[in-house]
């Protein structure tokens, strides 16, 4: 598995987010996507740069790419972050309890 990259920036500030249950401010460009439907022949969303604030549960790595889990209150569930789009973190004073839907997650991973 590869080691997670410390010396960046934006990672030392999501992990500490992580570590201290603090709220974190993400601006994000999201990767250009093709939707099947609801159109017959598709379409496609550009990548747009978003903001978005969010309660950072972990980083995890899937094959080569490094991922961001969090609770993002607008969207109302938990989503992934690609690493590479996130162009900039930071940290605000508002802390937050995991959601239970998040705990019960890791409970069934570790056998629990």
């Amino acid at each position: 598995m590869p080691k997670l990259n410390t010396t960046n920036k934006i990672t030392r500030v999501l992990i500490d987010g992580i570590m201290n249950r603090q709220v974190v401010r993400i601006r994000y460009e999201k990767t250009p996507k093709v939707f099947k439907r609801p159109l017959p022949e598709g379409h496609i969303e550009d990548g747009d740069t978003v903001t978005r604030t969010i309660e950072p549960y972990e980083i995890k790595h899937e094959g080569e790419k490094e991922f961001l889990w969090g609770f993002d209150p607008k969207a109302k569930h938990i989503k992934k972050f690609n690493l590479e789009g996130v162009k900039s973190a930071r940290l605000l004073s508002k802390v937050f309890k995991p959601k239970e839907e998040w705990i019960q997650t890791q409970k069934k991973m570790v056998g629990q």
